[in-house]
C-alpha cells in the first residue's frame, strides 16, 4: 500500500565522470542531465522486501552481522500486521531504498534471533555501567516498574537506508511509525512501548595509509594530514535522537573484516564504522519526530 509521495520534482545530479567530461565546455557543464526521481512510501511487503531487509540489517551490524540470525530478524520485521515503512521508486514490487520498523524486544526476547542481538547489546554496554544496568532491568522478563506493577516494554527500532538517500526522507517515516503504532489493531497490546532502543551506526575518521612515492611502492606511509579523530554520522537524524535520549553510546564492532584504508574513497582519511545504541522513552521519541521535521524539512 502506497502511503505518500515525497516530492515529484526531487532532482538527483547524475553527471558522468568518464574521460569525455574532461573535454566538456563550461556550457556543457551547465547542461548536465537532471533525472527526476519520485520517492514513494509503502507498507512493509513480506513477499518483496525480505532480501533487502536482510541487507539493511547487515549494514547496521557491520562486520559483526555474521554472528546473528539475520533471516530470523528479517522475518520478525516483516511479520503480518507489523508496522513500518519502506521507500521505493518503482512501486510496491520494487526494491526498498530505505526501511524503518520496530521489533517488540520484550515479547520476543526469548526468540533466538532477538536474544542473540539483545545479549550482544548487553555485552557491548558493559563499560557504560549505568546504560548497561537500565538495559538489563528493561530486558528482564520480570516486572520492572518501581512498584513491580508491570513489565516495561522495549521496542527495538530498525532504521537503515542506501547511503545516497537524503536525511530529509526520514522524518515522515518516524511520524508514520508513531501514528501506525497508535492506530494499529490491538495497539495497546502490541505497540504500547515505554522505551525505544535505536540500533544505528556512526563512523570515526582515522589516518589513511597511502602509498609512498619513492622507489618502494609496496611500503605504506601514514598520511601527513591531521588525523580526523572526530566522530560523524551515517544517519544525521541520530543527532536529534541522541539529544532526546536517556542514554546513548558508541562501541567498536567485535570483528574487523575490512581494513580501515580499504574504506577510503577520494579522501585522505579512512573510516572506522562504530555501533551506535540510543535509548529513548516514549516522549523522547515523539519529541524527536517533531524536531526532525523542523531540522530536516522536505525538499
Amino acid at each position: 500500500m502506497s502511503k505518500r509521495k515525497v516530492d515529484e520534482d526531487s532532482d538527483i545530479d547524475v553527471s558522468s565522470t568518464d574521460e569525455s567530461d574532461v573535454e566538456n565546455t563550461p556550457q556543457d557543464a551547465e547542461e548536465e542531465e537532471i533525472v527526476d526521481v519520485d520517492f514513494d512510501y509503502f507498507d512493509l511487503n513480506p513477499e518483496v522486501d525480505f532480501h533487502a531487509t536482510k541487507t539493511f540489517l547487515r549494514q547496521l551490524l557491520g562486520d559483526d552481522a555474521t554472528q546473528f540470525d539475520i533471516s530470523g530478524l528479517a522475518d520478525l520485521i516483516l511479520t503480518e500486521n507489523s508496522v513500518g515503512t519502506t521507500i521505493k521508486t518503482e512501486g510496491q514490487e520494487g526494491d526498498p531504498f530505505a526501511l524503518l520498523s520496530v521489533i517488540d524486544a520484550t515479547t520476543n526476547a526469548s526468540k533466538p534471533s532477538v536474544k542473540g542481538l539483545l545479549d550482544y547489546f548487553l555485552e557491548k554496554t558493559q563499560k557504560s555501567t549505568e546504560f548497561n544496568m537500565i538495559l538489563r532491568k528493561l530486558l528482564d522478563p520480570k516486572k520492572t516498574t518501581k512498584d513491580n506493577s508491570k513489565q516495561l516494554r522495549v521496542g527495538l527500532v530498525i532504521s537503515e537506508r542506501m547511503i545516497n538517500m537524503p536525511v530529509e526522507v526520514v522524518p515522515p517515516m518516524y511520524k508514520m511509525l508513531l501514528q501506525e503504532m497508535e492506530n494499529a489493531e490491538n495497539a495497546h497490546e502490541k505497540y504500547e512501548f515505554d522505551y525505544f532502543l535505536v540500533l544505528s551506526k556512526i563512523y570515526r575518521m582515522v589516518d589513511a595509509e597511502v602509498e609512498s612515492d619513492e622507489k618502494q611502492p609496496q611500503k605504506k606511509l601514514k598520511s601527513k594530514a591531521e588525523p580526523g579523530a572526530d566522530l560523524d554520522y551515517f544517519h544525521y537524524e541520530d543527532i536529534v535522537l541522541e539529544a532526546n535520549s536517556r542514554y546513548h553510546a558508541h562501541y567498536e564492532y567485535t570483528r574487523k573484516l575490512q581494513e580501515t584504508d580499504s574504506r577510503r574513497v577520494f579522501t585522505e582519511y579512512g573510516i572506522d564504522p562504530l555501533l551506535s545504541l540510543i535509548l529513548l522513552d516514549k516522549k523522547g521519541l515523539e519529541k524527536s519526530a517533531v524536531e526532525m521535521e523542523e531540522k530536516f524539512p522536505p525538499f
